[in-house]
């Protein structure tokens, strides 16, 4: 058998309604047979795939593979860190804008190796990478040293009790109406069923939404003031479950793709919002896009809680600044 990395493998067993801990002895079978040296642990609760990562990284594992959704690639990513103090990294200023004021947070292990096996409900980063054979095609994928580097981007935002927090992410962060979606996604009962909890969210946001003004800045440069429904700040090119958000994005040109849903009247945001599922949302003149390394944003009314949707999760609000790490980490392929 060719060299193989020595693998950690990181499973969320409700990803997908289910789909991990339903699949997984068939799953685990065709690792055994795939890797010649790997563990396996399984989540139990929001952020411990992150300090699984953390730990498996510490203890020499050369690569960590997610098993699961978009939300589960987002905190083992994270623990590819220490701990990182956002406060220490970005300060809000008098006027409402957050800035960088340190270093990009360190690796742990800078040869170290995220791999993929995505097994969630929306699966949006798969699309990006064109991972469409299902998650034996994922884990097959495992096998040899074959790696690309790709761009993260690291958000800080400020939280309900304004304290400045943040996250690195893989895929796409977005503010707006999808942040009103994944906030009301996380009242409705799991019960319910991961695809009727999102299609109720979204209705429900949507009813109460009304577009709020923001301001960009780009590259600490050029500023512009939006009436908003979404923005998204795409490192890949999918999100809302299989949205095509940002044509052309790519995960390794050292910046974001900006898109801008702006002031839309409701027929409008109904259309346009269909639209983005085959790319054709441009042909609106109220949607637009540019391409930036840094993006800052700020309410124009401090009092307007316009919240943020990272990776498919609800993380906190405006006021926010996004940078990209250009090439920082070793993606399995």
């Amino acid at each position: 058998m060719s060299a193989q990395f020595r693998t950690f493998v990181i499973a969320n067993p409700i990803s997908g309604s289910g789909l991990v801990e339903r699949e997984w002895d068939v799953v685990e079978r065709q690792l055994r047979s795939t890797l010649t040296e790997y563990n396996v642990a399984f989540t139990e609760g929001p952020g411990h795939a992150t300090m699984l990562a953390r730990e498996a990284l510490r203890a020499g594992w050369e690569m960590v593979v997610s098993v699961g959704g978009d939300g589960t690639l987002n905190e083992v990513a994270n623990g590819f860190f220490d701990r990182i103090d956002y406060a220490d990294l970005y300060d809000v200023e008098p006027g409402g804008w957050i800035n960088r004021t340190g270093d990009h947070p360190a690796l742990i292990n800078p040869d170290a190796v995220l791999g993929v096996i995505p097994m969630g409900t929306g699966g949006d980063f798969r699309r990006t990478l064109g991972m469409m054979g299902g998650w034996r095609e994922a884990v097959e994928a495992l096998a040899g040293t074959k790696t690309r580097k790709i761009d993260l981007g690291i958000l800080s935002f400020v939280d309900d009790a304004a304290r400045v927090d943040g996250r690195v992410f893989v895929n796409i962060a977005s503010m707006g109406l999808s942040g009103a979606v994944d906030d009301l996604v996380g009242k409705i009962p799991s019960q319910v069923g991961g695809s009727a909890q999102y299609t109720l969210a979204v209705l429900g946001a949507f009813a109460r939404w009304s577009n709020v003004k923001v301001d960009f800045r780009f590259d600490e440069i050029d500023e512009v003031r939006e009436d908003l429904v979404v923005a998204i700040i795409a490192n890949g090119q999918f999100f809302g479950g299989g949205m095509w958000a940002a044509p052309g994005a790519a995960l390794d040109d050292g910046q974001f793709q900006f898109v801008m849903l702006g002031d839309l009247t409701r027929p409008e945001a109904v259309r346009t919002l269909m639209s983005i599922y085959r790319g054709n949302h441009f042909d609106s003149p109220k949607v637009w896009r540019r391409n930036a390394r840094s993006i800052t944003a700020r309410a124009v009314d401090p009092q307007e809680r316009v919240l943020l949707d990272v990776d498919g999760e609800a993380l906190g609000r405006l006021p926010c600044a996004l940078n990209v790490l250009p090439s920082y980490i070793n993606l399995k392929v």
